[in-house]
């Protein structure tokens, strides 16, 4: 009984480190994404937008950039709440369920 419990413990533990590692991860990303390069003399603009824009030769536009930055913020919250859903699956269970 308490080797089980020990084991379950470091699963718990274990969980969550890798929690909060994807979910570092998943920050770095949004840091990354939001990061301004300089495109022209006195001229800043996204650099993930920048890097899209020339490698699928779309035009500099002002709504595109935003729709790409909107799918950047559904992408970057799907992945928050894959890691809490998948990863931490003990929160918010009760101790009579399965798996508790």
């Amino acid at each position: 009984m308490g080797a089980e419990r020990a084991q379950r413990a470091i699963v718990y533990a274990l969980r969550v480190a890798v929690g909060v590692f994807i979910i570092w991860l998943i920050l770095r990303a949004a840091a990354w994404t939001t990061r301004d390069c300089t495109v022209g003399l006195y001229v800043f603009d996204i650099c993930s937008w920048v890097w899209v824009r020339e490698h699928l030769g779309l035009p500099a536009n002002k709504l595109l950039r935003a729709v790409f930055l909107e799918l950047i913020g559904l992408v970057l919250l799907a992945g928050i709440g894959v890691t809490v859903r998948f990863v931490m699956p003990f929160w918010g269970r009760k101790k009579d369920e399965p798996g508790a």
